[in-house]
């Protein structure tokens, strides 16, 4: 099985996401008049950023990505990654943020599960995820001013270069052998679009290198020299829009 084009995580859980409950069912128009009968909520000013946060990492995603649903209906539907509540209200928590910052960072389904964003959040330390997760906001200078981080983040802060995946395991007696390429900013992020094609599991058995490897015995076997040559070719300008969206996927299954 081949597929080749951009990438679109607006798949089955986008599906999904899409026939949730009606926005206005669910949340008062912000844009109408306060009322008397409306619901107070006591928060603080830094939860109220880290919805502010979670919301321009959506739009920011959706626009990257050429994704074809609204993302302020995304932040006020219910979302599995949040036990079924609403980003707007789960994101004042500091865990929810996170959370949502790595469903779109990282370019998972928009109704992913979140036993998904929590295996990959258990792969690390809490020391090193945090790490992770604050250099991928605002690059190596953590320490910086607030107005420089949030230029870092609009600009994106780590290069995008093209990365290839390949994989071989036999589980359940089938034996999958698969091949991946798309541009990100690191191995994480590819590593992560793995874990929702195949899950946690066989996505940590996957070999992920910067480039293309013609002479890898899985290429060989997996990738017709024409798409090689294609991937090689997009390679060389990941900048470009058609880059940013490009993905290869090749699996083969085998009943062992």
């Amino acid at each position: 099985m081949i597929a080749i084009g951009a990438r679109r995580p607006e798949t089955n859980a986008t599906k999904k996401s899409a026939r949730a409950a009606p926005v206005a069912a669910v949340f008062p128009d912000p844009l109408g008049a306060d009322g008397d009968d409306d619901e107070v909520v006591i928060t603080t000013r830094r939860a109220i950023g880290r919805v502010a946060l979670v919301a321009t990492e959506t739009a920011g995603r959706f626009q990257r990505e050429a994704v074809h649903y609204d993302p302020m209906a995304w932040m006020l539907a219910p979302r599995r990654v949040f036990d079924g509540a609403a980003a707007v209200d789960a994101c004042l928590d500091r865990d929810a943020c996170t959370r949502g910052i790595l469903v779109h960072g990282l370019g998972l389904g928009l109704d992913v599960d979140r036993s998904t964003v929590d295996a990959l959040i258990a792969e690390d330390d809490d020391e090193r995820f945090e790490e992770h997760v604050s250099e991928y906001l605002y690059g190596n200078d953590v320490g910086g001013s607030s107005r420089t981080n949030y230029e870092r983040t609009a600009r994106g802060n780590r290069r995008l270069r093209l990365y290839t995946a390949t994989l071989a395991e036999t589980r359940d007696k089938r034996m999958v052998q698969a091949f991946h390429a798309s541009v990100a900013r690191s191995a994480d992020e590819v590593r992560a679009r793995l874990v929702g094609r195949f899950g946690p599991e066989l996505a940590r058995a996957a070999e992920i290198r910067p480039g293309i490897h013609p002479s890898s015995p899985l290429v060989i076997a997996l990738v017709p020299a024409p798409i090689a040559a294609m991937i090689k070719q997009l390679g060389r300008d990941c900048s470009s829009s058609a880059a940013r969206t490009f993905a290869v996927d090749i699996q083969q299954v085998i009943q062992a």
